[in-house]
């Protein structure tokens, strides 16, 4: 319970010396687009590359591991899609943002640390390896569909738009480097090095922060429509309960997974909606004041839940 105190504290502080700096104007609002920017194009691409680069080849390929995580994550991911299709009427790409918030959990600033926290040393490589299992293929997702979407009415070029826009992207970028450092085995310049850390390390604090900025003047959870209360709490629980229930069975069942590695897997999975779910949604202008609301639920409904979890597996 502790370890879970001693990480959500600085997450939530963060978010509201965010949201106090705008309230009194020392950041404008408007700034949180400008801040989103900087993690979407440099500090987020920074912390791919530096996280798949410094990772040994063989421990990037545990593919139990690898398929517990990307089972959970695509399934919470497609299944909170067609919901919101059902209930909502929401339509691709827009809905993908739903499905980003159902399945992208606060893995690097938070899971990391926690699992550290609670487990020792050891849980570094397997939450470092799940953050980046979590991050990449969902983000990926939302950029296709988004992009394809976008150039739809471009036909004979769609092939075209689609690859320019995902291995132009500077996260694709980022990926593509760190997985060629990985497998041939390049050691970083100590230069390089120490640069990627130092953006990487903004990454989270800064989307955070943007988040807080980008929460004043909006309507809270419980000001919000009916509808809006309704998408908020589908992408929760699916996040909070369905999303760790699928890592679950396919951990014990599939899998056979044991050990440290399926508990970072099961744990990391029943994190909140992580702060570039906004960034994104910023980006792609789509459900952005849901996304806020939605970060700042899980956050709450996931204190017990972790703790439970905690209990569970010490």
């Amino acid at each position: 319970m502790q370890a879970l105190i001693d990480v959500m504290l600085p997450v939530f502080g963060i978010i509201v010396v965010g949201y106090i700096a705008g309230r009194i104007r020392l950041v404008e609002k408007a700034s949180s687009k400008s801040l989103n920017n900087y993690v979407y194009y440099v500090a987020l691409p920074a912390l791919l590359f530096i996280s798949l680069a410094n990772a040994p080849i063989e421990e990037l390929l545990n593919w139990g591991f690898i398929g517990s995580n990307l089972a959970g994550i695509l399934i919470s991911f497609a299944l909170c899609i067609i919901l919101a299709r059902l209930f909502f009427g929401r339509k691709l790409p827009q809905s993908s943002i739903h499905g980003m918030a159902a399945s992208y959990g606060t893995t690097g600033y938070m899971g990391i640390p926690l699992m550290i926290a609670a487990f020792g040393k050891g849980a570094a490589l397997p939450a470092a390896i799940a953050t980046l299992i979590h991050n990449i293929p969902v983000i990926a997702l939302v950029i296709l569909l988004f992009e394809s979407m976008k150039n739809s009415e471009r036909k004979q070029e769609l092939l075209k738009n689609i690859s320019k826009a995902i291995f132009l992207n500077p996260l694709t970028i980022s990926v593509l480097a760190g997985i060629c450092f990985s497998i041939f085995r390049i050691e970083l310049p100590v230069s390089l090095d120490i640069f990627s850390q130092l953006l990487a390390d903004a990454a989270g604090p800064t989307a955070l922060f943007a988040l807080g900025v980008g929460l004043v003047g909006q309507k809270n959870f419980f000001s919000s429509t009916s509808t809006a209360k309704s998408e908020v709490l589908l992408t929760t629980f699916i996040k909070i309960f369905i999303q760790p229930l699928l890592t679950i069975i396919f951990v014990l069942y599939v899998f056979d997974l044991e050990g440290l590695w399926a508990t970072v897997a099961i744990i990391m999975s029943a994190l909140p909606v992580g702060a570039g779910v906004y960034v994104f949604a910023q980006q792609y202008d789509s459900f952005k004041d849901e996304t806020s609301q939605a970060i700042i639920v899980s956050m709450l409904i996931s204190i017990p839940t972790l703790t439970g979890l905690l209990i569970w597996f010490s």
